[in-house]
């Protein structure tokens, strides 16, 4: 995913150093992620070139002084207009668990079923973890943002595993 918008959008609360910024992202708008610096600095970069975002040096008491970078009336624009859109639907085709089940289909003496097994193994496992934690979280009043993201990672995984029965009925009634 791109940090673009991301930025943006926390940049548009008020004006924020890089720093700040990564540490919203990484604990208030994507809880347990991590995201590169580097990434944070070239972003607003890209960002302040395309007019989005304006830097602004702060003076700072006992400290160096600090960049922070505010939203443009053309970030605002870009932002309201972004919120309106529908998001890129993720369809990745490039599963791991695909091309195993596809190649083991393909190639002599390996099995597309027990490819099948060992992966509904271990996204049950990831399910009941997922489950716990959010259950957990539930129970713990978590924010918002954690409680939301197990949801998502749990309704992921039921999606795993229909598919992966799918899978199995399908392979098991086509010849390779």
């Amino acid at each position: 995913m791109s940090i673009r918008y991301a930025i943006l959008g926390l940049v548009s609360e008020g004006p924020l150093h890089g720093y700040e910024l990564r540490a919203a992202y990484e604990n208030e708008l994507v809880p347990r992620s991590k995201l590169n610096a580097g990434q944070v600095y070239t972003t607003l970069e890209r960002l302040r070139r395309d007019g989005l975002v304006e830097p602004a040096v702060i003076g700072q008491d006992q400290r160096p002084a600090k960049k922070v970078y505010s939203l443009t009336p053309a970030g605002q624009r870009a932002i309201d207009a972004w919120m309106k859109e529908p998001s890129p639907l993720d369809l990745d085709l490039r599963n791991q668990t695909f091309i195993k089940l596809m190649l083991a289909q393909r190639l002599p003496g390996k099995d597309p079923i027990g490819i099948i097994e060992t992966e509904r193994r271990a996204a049950n496992l990831r399910l009941c973890d997922a489950r716990e934690a959010r259950d957990n979280a539930d129970a713990a009043a978590t924010p918002l943002s954690i409680s939301l993201l197990l949801d998502l990672a749990v309704l992921k995984l039921e999606g795993l595993l229909a598919w992966l029965d799918r899978c199995e009925k399908r392979l098991g009634t086509e010849s390779p």
